[in-house]
């Protein structure tokens, strides 16, 4: 009877050590390479999440813990500790379900956002199914329909400081930055974030490494190339001209694409609103005029005259150097942030066409 009773005492004495207190004075480095907004570490096989703030750098960091399934139980108790690997989440942007999808992990998703644009067959046959329901659309979320479903996590992505989702009890929302990241590599990153959500880290592990490795090959082709063309970026909208930053995802893109960028000494990883005197007077004589959707490609250059006749002033108008996307036939939005190496290759084509002479462009190509 006293060893039983001395048994039942050590039992209750034991306690388990808080998630936190697994990683404290540990030193392990992130395994994050490119991504500056999220953070990956392990111990004692349970996972920590770390996802910064991008609009206040003193914000403080939110903190996940990913705990097996099996282990769960002794663990549930604490603050923002997730059983893994998650069966039912919903995603609200398309690059967080194109890494769903890159994953093969579609089954796991119960609701999406904005299925009006979503052109993945797959997907649309879920929605057809009804296995997948329409969440989210135009920025609402639908409460009642997100409750119903009852995803163990709902990935959403604020587009302000302070932005969050108006759910309750059991389903929690999670920021995913990947948007706001300036490294094309670092975009393609955040697969490995979802995976550690969906316990697939071996495959997103195995995703990357082929996009960073043809990404960096393209570089080393690039690297040796004498002439840079010089390029300019966006339109005149509502009476500003916003171009990127000269830090920012598009800058670095025409970097590594072998061009010369006219805002590269500008230090702003966003974007830069300017007025229409200042973009004609720096980019006249530019060689090359990136456009992201809103044009017909029938007759682009009679459209843009017609939207402002000050546009046929810019020497990348008349020789017909645009460099277009449009995001409507080419799935940009959804399919372009986990293929970096093949948005570069098409500027790369671009720009220097002999590197590449039977290539057939993606997602950008020159409207001749």
């Amino acid at each position: 009877m006293l060893s039983v009773f001395l048994l039942f005492s050590c039992e209750t004495r034991k306690k388990v050590n808080s998630p936190e207190q697994l990683f404290s004075g540990k030193r392990e480095a992130s395994t994050i390479r490119y991504a500056g907004l999220f953070d990956l570490y392990e111990a004692e096989g349970v996972k920590k999440i770390v996802v910064h703030s991008p609009f206040v750098d003193t914000a403080e960091a939110a903190v996940y813990y990913l705990v097996d399934s099996s282990r769960y139980q002794q663990y549930q108790s604490f603050k923002n500790v997730f059983p893994c690997p998650l069966s039912n989440v919903a995603v609200l942007s398309s690059t967080q379900l194109n890494a769903v999808i890159r994953l093969g992990l579609l089954n796991r998703v119960s609701g999406i956002a904005d299925e009006k644009y979503i052109q993945n067959k797959a997907v649309r046959q879920q929605l057809a199914s009804g296995k997948m329901e329409e969440v989210s659309a135009n920025g609402q979320l639908f409460v009642e329909k997100t409750i119903m479903l009852n995803p163990q996590a709902v990935f959403y992505s604020p587009f302000q400081q302070g932005q969050s989702l108006p759910v309750k009890g059991s389903v929690k929302a999670i920021p995913f930055f990947d948007f706001m990241e300036d490294d094309p590599l670092g975009r393609a990153e955040w697969i490995k974030f979802t995976a550690a959500f969906l316990g697939e880290e071996s495959k997103a592990d195995s995703v990357f490494s082929e996009i960073e490795t043809k990404y960096h090959q393209l570089e080393r082709v690039v690297s040796s190339v004498k002439e840079k063309p010089s390029v300019f970026s966006g339109k005149y909208f509502n009476g500003q001209w916003f171009v990127p930053g000269g830090k920012s995802y598009m800058a670095r893109l025409f970097a590594a694409a072998g061009a010369d960028y006219l805002w590269k000494n500008n230090t702003s990883r966003n974007s830069v609103p300017l007025d229409f005197e200042v973009v004609l007077q720096k980019a006249q004589n530019a060689d090359y005029w990136r456009i992201l959707g809103g044009l017909s490609e029938a007759h682009p250059y009679q459209q843009l005259l017609a939207e402002n006749r000050l546009y046929g002033h810019f020497k990348a108008f008349k020789q017909h150097h645009i460099v277009y996307c449009n995001p409507a036939s080419t799935a940009y939005f959804e399919k372009s942030t986990l293929e970096p190496q093949v948005v570069l290759k098409d500027f790369i084509f671009a720009f220097h066409p002999e590197l590449f002479p039977d290539y057939n462009p993606v997602y950008y190509r020159v409207l001749h």
